[in-house]
């Protein structure tokens, strides 16, 4: 295990930004990644396991494809940083 890696334990990171946009992710990503922060992120169907297999079993069912028509599955992104680095990758990402 390399150091300092569980200080990447979700417990001991502070939560920076919460978003269901794929593409505001990748901008805080990318962001993180050019100034060498590290970071983690968590991702979270909001559907669920149950859901989800039920949504796939009817939409098989019915022989058509899955989500066609409707709106794709919506998942919460979470990303976590170091506490020490919180400060400056807040005010990296949304300038204050």
């Amino acid at each position: 295990m390399p150091p300092n890696t569980i200080f990447l334990f979700i417990p001991f990171m502070r939560q920076l930004t919460v978003d269901s946009s794929a593409e505001e992710i990748a901008r805080v990503e990318e962001i993180l990644k050019s100034q060498q922060i590290p970071y983690r992120i968590n991702s979270i169907r909001t559907r669920g396991d149950i859901g989800s297999a039920l949504d796939a079993r009817s939409y098989a069912r019915s022989n058509i494809a899955l989500y066609k028509g409707s709106a794709t599955p919506s998942v919460i992104y979470r990303i976590y940083v170091r506490r020490r680095d919180y400060a400056w990758a807040k005010k990296l990402v949304y300038g204050n």
